[in-house]
C-alpha cells in the first residue's frame, strides 16, 4: 500500500530531474549552435568584404584564391556542423523521451 503511494512521487521526481537535466543540456547545445551561427555570419561577412575589395579594384572576384577558397571551405564546414548539431539535439531529446517512457528498454 505504501509502495503504491510512493511510486508516483518517485516517478515525479525522476521526471523532474530528467527535465532539469534536459534543460541544461539543451541550453548548452543551443549556446554552442549560436556561437557557430555567429562564426558562420563572420565568414559570410569576410567573403562579402573580399568580393567588395575585388570590385573596388576593378578585378573579377575569384573564389579560387587562397583566402576565398579557405573562407568557402570554412562556410561549408560550419553549415554541415550546424546541421549535425541540430540533428543531434533532436535525437538526444527523442532519446530522453524514449528512455523516460521505457520504450528504449
Amino acid at each position: 500500500m505504501l509502495a503504491d503511494i510512493v511510486k508516483p512521487v518517485t516517478t515525479g521526481f525522476k521526471l523532474l530531474f530528467s527535465e532539469t537535466k534536459w534543460v541544461f543540456i539543451r541550453g548548452f547545445r543551443r549556446w554552442e549552435i549560436r556561437q557557430m551561427e555567429k562564426r558562420l555570419a563572420e565568414e559570410y561577412q569576410n567573403l562579402g568584404k573580399s568580393f567588395a575589395e575585388s570590385q573596388a579594384k576593378g578585378e573579377v572576384f575569384d573564389p579560387k584564391t587562397s583566402d576565398n577558397d579557405l573562407t568557402l571551405k570554412q562556410v561549408a564546414f560550419l553549415r554541415e556542423e550546424l546541421a549535425h548539431l541540430e540533428k543531434d539535439l533532436e535525437a538526444t531529446r527523442a532519446e530522453y523521451v524514449r528512455g523516460r517512457t521505457g520504450e528504449g528498454k
